[in-house]
């Protein structure tokens, strides 16, 4: 089991720093000014990406180490929250510190999902990419400390 959930976490986490990397010169270029409406357009697909692949880890650790997932509306909130805590099993994936700021992400990918793309707004979006490479800095600290965990688990082979 541990080698399956390692493997999938480091997986999720080179797809993430690729997303990154591939956007990094429209991220650095927003920093001076402001995106036209393409650029808008592909900074809301590049965050609404950046927290789909956070939580398929989210999804991962909850599957494999947790073995249950959170159903209902508020799924993906409760997925969140799940994994910021302690169990029996694991110590905790998140810091709180982490969790609120990715729970902002996770509302604008429900926000993004349920709107046309004309009708986002650079006040809305400049906070979270601004913020998005000190949040993915945050992510793999604390990932790499649970991935230190994993190993003195029972493996699968």
């Amino acid at each position: 089991m541990a080698k399956t959930l390692i493997q999938a976490i480091k997986v999720e986490l080179a797809q993430l720093d690729l997303l990154l990397t591939t956007y990094a010169n429209l991220i650095d270029r927003v920093q001076q000014q402001a995106p036209d409406v393409v650029e808008l357009a592909a900074l809301a697909t590049v965050l609404h990406s950046y927290y789909n692949g956070a939580e398929s880890i989210f999804l991962a650790v909850a599957r494999h180490l947790d073995l249950q997932l959170p159903e209902g509306t508020r799924w993906h909130r409760e997925l969140l929250a799940q994994v910021a805590r302690p169990t029996t099993s694991r110590p905790a994936l998140l810091s709180s510190s982490l969790e609120t700021r990715l729970t902002v992400y996770l509302a604008f990918r429900h926000y993004f999902r349920h709107s046309y793309a004309f009708t986002l707004d650079w006040a809305r979006l400049e906070p979270l990419v601004h913020e998005l490479s000190t949040v993915h800095t945050a992510l793999r600290e604390e990932l790499d400390v649970f991935l230190n965990f994993l190993p003195t688990q029972p493996d699968d082979s």
